[in-house]
């Protein structure tokens, strides 16, 4: 259910649009907000985001698998081979989901529960064969990412700088798989590679030429 509040530093509207989201990033003060049910504690000033050419923006709405959904917030991410975001994305169904995109690449994910025992970082390698929920994914990829910052509304406290050592793994099919080691025990997170025109996106950022 939505719930509109004014931001203690500066008055505006800020809006939490999914019953996940605890924090939420003032769009005019940039005022990082962390919500105590209808109170709001004001963490500091989130930094600013860096300029990356992502068609993507706030409140763009989309549909996956059927179901419709809406671009509530942002984090985005320093790593080796430049920026990465993960936009928080609210389904109509009140799912509350990822849309992660790295070098023109989209993949739409979700939390997992994983029976199994996560390894550690540092016993990962490519090529290492994980299974996550009865499925074998092979390890592809691995950073240490830096957050940079984020926008709009998100499910877990983030500021500038914490680091994120992440594993990307890849499944049957188009499936993935990313195991997030920013938190003990990792958090799993389970989905899908997609095609941009496959997410039937508007709203999206207009760039001169197009």
């Amino acid at each position: 259910m939505k719930k509109e509040v004014p931001c203690p530093s500066c008055g505006a509207p800020v809006v939490f649009q999914s019953a996940a989201s605890i924090l939420a990033v003032c769009e005019y003060c940039s005022s990082t907000l962390v919500r105590h049910d209808l109170d709001l504690e004001n963490v500091g000033k989130m930094a600013q985001l860096q300029a990356d050419g992502s068609p993507l923006q706030l409140r763009a709405e989309g549909r996956y698998r059927g179901v419709p959904f809406t671009v509530v917030g942002r984090i985005q991410l320093r790593f080796e081979k430049g920026l990465w975001n993960e936009w928080h994305l609210l389904f109509d169904d009140q799912r509350s989901g990822w849309l992660g995109e790295a070098e023109g690449n989209y993949a739409v994910s979700f939390l997992g529960e994983i029976k199994e025992g996560i390894p550690k970082f540092e016993e990962l390698h490519p090529g290492r064969s994980v299974s996550l929920q009865d499925a074998v994914y092979e390890v592809t990829n691995m950073e240490r990412a830096f957050c940079i910052g984020g926008e709009g509304e998100l499910p877990f406290r983030l500021g500038p700088g914490y680091e994120a050592p992440v594993a990307d793994l890849t499944g049957p099919g188009k499936r993935f798989a990313t195991l997030d080691y920013s938190e003990d025990p990792p958090l799993v997170y389970l989905g899908e590679y997609v095609d941009f025109e496959e997410l039937h996106l508007s709203g999206l950022r207009e760039f001169d030429g197009w």
